[in-house]
């Protein structure tokens, strides 16, 4: 989370959703305030759909000339939708050697 990295302590919506991220990523996120890209946000489920920047146009043109049908709007979404490249220094890369270390020193 940003504010961490300047001192702040994470607000209560932030503390919410870190305790639910897989094994000790949320801790690791709160305490060290490091921050994901779209793609680590969608491999760590924060996202439902990671949409290329490149895309982002494309798609809300088509959204724009849409109706309020929400079925419609998930079609369209997943037709933008792609499996985001992971890097290989992400957090989420890392998080099992994060609960390992975490196993060791207890």
């Amino acid at each position: 989370m940003p504010e961490a990295a300047i001192g702040l302590f994470i607000d209560v919506g932030a503390s919410y959703f870190l305790s639910r991220l897989p094994g000790y990523l949320g801790e690791y996120l709160g305490l060290a305030g490091t921050r994901l890209a779209g793609g680590e946000m969608f491999a760590c489920g924060l996202a439902t759909h990671f949409v290329p920047s490149k895309d982002l146009r494309l798609l809300e043109n088509e959204l724009e000339q849409l109706g309020s049908n929400a079925s419609s709007i998930i079609e369209i979404v997943k037709k933008y939708s792609q499996q985001p490249c992971i890097k290989e220094d992400s957090p989420c890369t890392r998080l099992e050697k994060v609960a390992v270390k975490h196993l060791l020193n207890a």
